[in-house]
């Protein structure tokens, strides 16, 4: 495993209504390192089960230390994100859909966005569930951390809040469709206004659905950046969704500071295995294992 590499794993077929994928590390650094995050359009439940103390990080401008070993991290607008490990990479990551942390949690899209804290302080009601589901160190295997998460979710799937139909679908339009789908199209299949829709998607979701639609185009762009790093940006713009290429240039201005030229001559280590392939897995996308 490389440096900032995240071992991606489905969870099973029952679970994908409210986990997208599971992203897992075990190793002890030999120097703390520093992970550049991204808005992804989804929110996390961590469970370190290794070392953690030392670690901290700055969320939209809000600064905290990881002092718990379950932990959450709400929806991302702030571009300049980071988090700092400082002895190990020692943990597994809940990827939830865009909806569960208000289905599984309780957490209105409000309450998330920008939140990083213990899952004592996020959802006290859930943090006594992960304290008796997640119980191995970090001498584990892999299969067991997960073996545990899968638990985990399953106790809180069982009594997890009725979805919104329409949040949900306009969800899966923008996931399906890798953003590149018209607020007004949405609208008009859901039967909605867009005042409607953009009170419903940001009171569950915690972002607008253009502002979510925007993040999933640009995953998506990380993901053929890095699949072929040779092709003409002027296509992987056209085959991302964009208008042309000076929308696509300005998008990653917008979220990454840099263009993609530069972008791929830059070392973003937790990417290739994090951000990159984040559009590959989902409701609306096929199992992979």
């Amino acid at each position: 495993m490389e440096h900032g590499d995240f071992e991606i794993i489905t969870p099973p077929e029952h679970l994908r209504p409210f986990v997208r994928r599971y992203l897992y590390a075990n190793r002890i650094l030999q120097s703390g390192v520093t992970f550049h995050a991204k808005p992804t359009g989804y929110a996390y439940v961590s469970n370190f089960f290794g070392r953690y103390g030392g670690d901290h990080g700055t969320m939209d401008g809000r600064a905290f230390e990881r002092l718990s070993r379950f932990f959450f991290f709400g929806q991302i607008t702030d571009h300049e994100v980071f988090f700092h490990h400082t002895q190990s990479l020692q943990l597994l990551v809940c990827e939830l859909t865009a909806t569960a942390h208000h289905r599984l949690l309780g957490l209105s899209g409000e309450r998330v966005l920008g939140l990083a804290a213990p899952l004592d302080e996020a959802a006290p009601g859930v943090a006594p569930i992960a304290r008796e589901c997640f119980v191995l160190g970090a001498e584990s295997s892999r299969d067991g951390h997960v073996g545990e998460a899968n638990v985990f979710v399953s106790h809180l799937a069982e009594r997890a809040l009725p979805a919104d139909p329409v949040v949900e679908r306009a969800v899966a339009l923008s996931e399906a469709s890798n953003g590149a789908v018209r607020i007004a199209q949405v609208c008009e299949e859901l039967g909605v206004s867009p005042r409607e829709l953009n009170r419903r998607f940001t009171r569950i979701v915690g972002v607008s659905p253009k502002f979510f639609g925007q993040v999933m185009q640009i995953n998506w762009v990380v993901g053929l950046l890095y699949a072929n790093d040779r092709a003409g940006l002027a296509q992987i713009a056209q085959d991302a969704g964009f208008y042309d290429q000076a929308h696509f240039n300005r998008a990653m201005q917008r979220f990454f500071r840099e263009g993609p030229r530069e972008f791929l001559q830059s070392n973003h280590p937790a990417f290739r295995s994090f951000l990159a392939a984040s559009r590959r897995f989902g409701p609306s996308s096929a199992a992979e294992d």
